[in-house]
């Protein structure tokens, strides 16, 4: 125990799982004759104190409990004393269920009203209540749990799960709703992410839902794929694609967002409009698309698309867009110096591995670089390095002490950079921890598993660059005053107000492919990650 000398514990004779005996909303136990509790003080084992069971029933859950979810589960099979008969589902799957009012009203607000004088239908004195919307097998479920408040979801497929959340909800049995939430969380994660827009569209009806639905909408943002690659994503819901919209951890481009809309748009013209000849398209074709696109067109981050982007893919769209909107992008692009006019401008997405400036396939391919694959590189999801934020530059004002305060110390890191007007990253791998490595506010230290390497924002990332140490001795190196460093000379180093400095070429003589030396470019922001291999702390 804390600030106390006495250590307890505790002695289960059984496999730490699920138990099967008693089973409940909350939890499951399983009855023991052998389970014991004890204590010792100062390590004294002549201390010890032994609690053993006295009533084997008390160790798991009380007898009278149990005995009486056990006799109102028989009461609900027989039906004695019934005065309600149920008729649920509809045409040839409709089933009749005796029940009880009393039970029923005790255990739902819903049945409490539904079953009052004002509204229950009467026939030779027993209430007859039809639901047709639930079926049979779904309202059998929950009849039996309002009897025992036993559940199981284990026996039902997702779609029953999702078609039961459904009726509890209506039922007004919110904390069976919670669980049910839960439990599809955490046992059929599967199912929610294979049918995205069906559990999407379930659950934004549904208020109760917003465990489920925050899941959802994460899933999605993480894997935009399962929504707008879905076989039924054309019968998205209006709301819920605005939602997905406006999430700033999309992990989606800008470009590619907007083909997609623009799909999604023409499924519900009257006239289906083929998308690569839009040139053909008649005005009154441009005018009923713009109608249904005109409330998705804020969600779009216009200004983070690349000018050869918006000008070969989206001007021949441009009637769907403001007229204003479409001259400040123009004018962006032409003039990046100059401010648009609009100051509504959204930041530039942040997928949820935390990163402003980079991608999932990007990490993939670092990961690779790192365990020197040079084939059948990993995917995201396969590579064996988490990586942790630890700095983003333009949160911390570009501050150098606040760099070493964050990430000094903290093992290998992953500096990844963006140029100010251009169309590229430059990011370095430093395999070492980030620490003076001699005297002097200047130290270097040899690493032959360091690289640096660029890649195009928006292009492939198989066009990306790399180059490693050919010299390691002073490949990477601590600079009290400045940034992440790289090189003898330096190949690359970030120096406060924002710059990254190209000052001369030695370790890494493939850099030349993407920076020449003595050039120094302006960052729009630049982000540093610690690199740790999964399993480890």
């Amino acid at each position: 125990m804390k600030n106390e000398d006495t250590l307890t514990g505790g002695y289960n004779p059984f496999d730490w799982k699920p138990y099967t005996s008693h089973q409940y909303e909350n939890g499951s136990w399983q009855e023991t004759e052998d389970s014991f509790l004890f204590s010792f003080t100062s390590k004294n084992s002549r201390s010890g104190k032994i609690a053993r069971v006295t009533n084997k029933i008390y160790a798991v859950e009380k007898d009278l409990i149990i005995k009486l979810s056990n006799d109102f589960a028989k009461l609900l099979v027989n039906g004695d004393g019934h005065d309600v008969i149920i008729e649920a589902g509809e045409g040839q799957k409709i089933k009749e269920f005796r029940a009880h009012s009393l039970i029923l009203s005790a255990r739902s607000t819903y049945f409490r009203a539904a079953l009052s004088k004002d509204w229950a239908r009467k026939k030779d004195g027993v209430i007859i209540f039809r639901k047709p919307n639930i079926s049979s097998n779904i309202f059998e479920v929950l009849l039996k749990y309002l009897y025992t408040g036993n559940i199981d979801l284990d026996i039902l497929q997702g779609s029953d799960l999702l078609r039961l959340l459904v009726a509890a909800d209506e039922l007004d049995l919110q904390k069976l709703n919670i669980y049910i939430q839960s439990y599809m969380i955490g046992k059929q994660s599967d199912y929610v992410q294979e049918n995205a827009i069906k559990v999407l569209q379930t659950v934004f009806q549904h208020e109760i839902c917003t465990v489920l639905k925050d899941f959802c909408v994460d899933v999605v943002c993480k894997e935009p794929k399962l929504l707008f690659d879905g076989s039924n994503f054309d019968s998205l819901d209006k709301s819920i694609f605005q939602i997905i919209l406006q999430q700033d951890d999309l992990a989606m481009q800008e470009l590619e967002i907007w083909n997609y809309l623009i799909k999604w748009g023409i499924t519900r013209m009257d006239n289906k409009l083929d998308i690569e000849k839009s040139s053909q398209w008649t005005s009154e074709n441009f005018e009923e698309l713009e109608k249904i696109l005109h409330d998705f067109i804020p969600c779009i981050r216009w200004f983070h698309i690349a000018p050869k982007d918006f000008w070969r893919k989206i001007k021949p769209f441009r009637k769907l867009l403001p007229e204003q909107l479409y001259e400040d992008i123009i004018g962006q692009n032409l003039d990046p110096e100059t401010p648009p006019n609009t100051n509504n401008i959204s930041p530039i997405r942040c997928p949820s591995f935390e990163s402003c400036l980079i991608e999932e396939k990007h990490l993939a391919l670092i990961s690779s670089w790192i365990d020197k694959k040079p084939r059948n590189f990993y995917s995201f999801k396969t590579k064996p390095y988490n990586y942790e934020l630890l700095y983003r530059a333009s949160k911390e004002d570009f501050d150098v002490q606040r760099f070493h305060q964050l990430c000094d110390n903290k093992g290998p890191t992953l500096v990844i950079s963006k140029i100010k007007y251009h169309n590229k990253l430059i990011c370095g791998y430093n395999p070492l921890n980030l620490t003076p490595y001699g005297t002097g506010i200047d130290t270097w230290a040899e690493a032959s598993d360091s690289f640096l390497s660029s890649f195009p924002i928006l292009d492939s990332i198989h066009s990306a660059q790399i180059s490693r140490a050919k010299d390691p001795k002073f490949s990477i190196s601590y600079r009290t005053n400045h940034g992440p460093s790289f090189g003898a000379g330096w190949d690359l180093t970030i120096e406060g107000g924002k710059v990254i400095r190209c000052s001369l070429i030695s370790s890494y003589p493939g850099i030349s492919d993407f920076i020449t030396a003595g050039t120094t470019l302006h960052l729009d922001d630049y982000e540093v990650f610690r690199v740790v291999r999964k399993g480890n702390k």
